[in-house]
């Protein structure tokens, strides 16, 4: 994994009359080009986000198909009313490519806005923010059609925190494969079937790069060993740094 972190990034202005949500400044940090973040996808009042595998994989499917022209992804978790994701946005180059080379009819104003001047990093942010928002919209359309249910589904603003360092990184990938032991869903987080973890262990991630993130480990042992080391650690100290969920 190449992308650089950057601290200390500066989030874009917004209209004075716009209606701020109750998240912390740190939760909503905007998007650059090359950069790492953890994200947050959480139900409205504990709603399901899945009853099923067929919605799990519905799931990451429409998150593919919004954001795979923007992001790379390094690791995932999905519990049931949120779900947690390790992404970097593609470098400036790889993402004007990826855009530029959506069809123009399926090209939003904010791509179109990004095209055009894709150094700035307002538009960088934009256009990645529509696409999310355009993801959770599609998904929560499909539950309500297949569930015969209305209104939103996902808290929002979804949060977002950059990383900025590479322990942050890894203590970050840990927090979230180890993120359904931490909620007490099951004992031990490599046994959990809908967590990155044991698709990194098999190099035969569908989603995530699992070569990258082994790699950035500095193999499969180590990989495994600071898991383990920092689990055993980290629940004892409230996993600083990496943590964005309220409880």
């Amino acid at each position: 994994m190449t992308h650089r972190f950057r601290v200390g990034v500066k989030r874009p202005k917004f209209a004075a009359n716009l209606i701020l949500m109750p998240t912390p400044a740190e939760y909503k940090a905007p998007f650059c080009a090359n950069q790492y973040y953890h994200l947050l996808f959480k139900s409205n009042d504990g709603l399901l986000l899945f009853r099923n595998d067929e919605d799990r994989t519905c799931f990451l499917e429409k998150f593919s198909q919004f954001t795979k022209s923007i992001f790379n992804y390094q690791a995932y978790c999905m519990l049931d009313n949120h779900v947690h994701f390790i992404i970097s946005v593609k470098e400036n180059s790889l993402l004007q490519q990826s855009v530029a080379g959506i069809k123009d009819g399926k090209k939003t104003v904010a791509m179109k806005k990004f095209l055009s001047e894709p150094a700035n990093e307002l538009f960088t942010d934009e256009l990645i923010e529509r696409q999310i928002n355009s993801f959770m919209v599609s998904y929560a359309n499909i539950c309500n059609k297949t569930y015969k249910r209305s209104g939103s589904l996902f808290q929002s603003p979804f949060r977002r925190s950059a990383i900025n360092s590479e322990n942050h990184l890894q203590q970050a990938i840990i927090y979230v494969h180890a993120n359904a032991q931490k909620h007490g869903l099951i004992k031990d987080y490599r046994l959990y079937p809908y967590s990155s973890y044991n698709e990194m262990l098999s190099g035969k991630s569908l989603f995530a790069d699992a070569n990258s993130v082994i790699n950035f480990f500095g193999g499969i042992k180590q990989f495994i060993d600071l898991h383990e080391q920092q689990v055993a650690y980290y629940y004892a100290n409230d996993w600083p740094n990496s943590r964005i969920e309220v409880d």
